[in-house]
């Protein structure tokens, strides 16, 4: 992915519609998170798929959660074909706005209301991409939705979760609240709340069945170093965090304070025999 620049919004008019559009949803259409989030992503998402040598280039990838498509417009912008989808009607929308105002067009953005039931094949995604939205998933329906989305990987593809609430730390890092994490959810039903939450690292490593492997463990955390180094964390923390992970037997990114791993289907030997 060397050599591309970075994308630019190209059309006046689909600005218009997209700012418009997410005025209508409450919105701040200049906020980082809704109208600079294809910026957000080329400075973090570029350097995990650079560190870990990974060209989406004609690859089939799912955006699970595609928010307003910032991952899915970088994707498409590498030569992917990509896929997207969200629970929210009005975000694939404004996601598919946002699309064509970087004059992007051959993403697929579905809008799908139980994602324990996507709209695809067995085995039809080389890449799955779940940034930031495995904790907004209904704790019941987890299991069922991460055993789904694996359902789509081919043998051989990759899950890439990035961005993910871990709750084991003490500040959520969405809401910034300290301590949330650890107030069982029965207390949101007693005093009517709804108080963002993480997710279990191990929830994270095993959803998705046992038959995915964890490059970050298996690389001893070489292109979690090089990532977050590119992203302006410090190298030698870094390094000497990893060397910890490794004593405990544990991929560095499952204990960071944004849950990260990048899991690989495992070929078994009946599709090696079929090659």
């Amino acid at each position: 992915m060397t050599g591309l620049d970075r994308p630019e919004p190209v059309s006046e008019s689909y600005q218009r519609e997209f700012e418009e559009q997410a005025v209508s949803m409450g919105l701040n259409p200049d906020y980082p998170w809704i109208g600079g989030y294809v910026d957000y992503e080329w400075d973090h998402l570029r350097h995990i798929l650079n560190a870990y040598d990974i060209d989406v280039k004609g690859l089939s990838i799912l955006e699970f959660g595609c928010n307003v498509g910032a991952s899915s417009i970088l994707f498409s912008h590498f030569g992917a074909k990509v896929f997207a989808v969200d629970v929210a009607r009005e975000y694939v929308e404004l996601a598919h706005l946002n699309a064509r105002r970087y004059g992007i067009n051959n993403i697929e953005f579905h809008h799908v209301v139980d994602t324990r039931h996507l709209p695809f094949e067995n085995d039809y995604f080389d890449f799955v991409c779940c940034n930031s939205v495995l904790e907004y998933v209904d704790p019941g329906h987890l299991s069922s939705v991460e055993a789904e989305i694996g359902r789509t990987v081919k043998p051989g593809g990759r899950i890439l979760v990035t961005g993910t609430s871990n709750r084991l730390w003490p500040k959520e890092v969405h809401s910034e609240k300290w301590f949330v994490n650890y107030l069982p959810r029965f207390v949101d039903r007693i005093f009517r709340l709804n108080l963002e939450r993480g997710t279990l690292p191990w929830k994270i490593r095993y959803g998705f069945g046992g038959h995915y492997e964890n490059l970050d463990y298996r690389d001893r955390g070489r292109a979690f170093v090089e990532s977050r180094a590119l992203m302006g964390g410090c190298k030698n923390r870094l390094q000497a965090y990893v060397k910890l992970m490794s004593w405990l037997g544990v991929g560095p990114g499952l204990m960071a304070q944004n849950i990260s791993c990048l899991l690989e289907k495992k070929v078994s030997e009946r599709n090696r025999s079929s090659e």
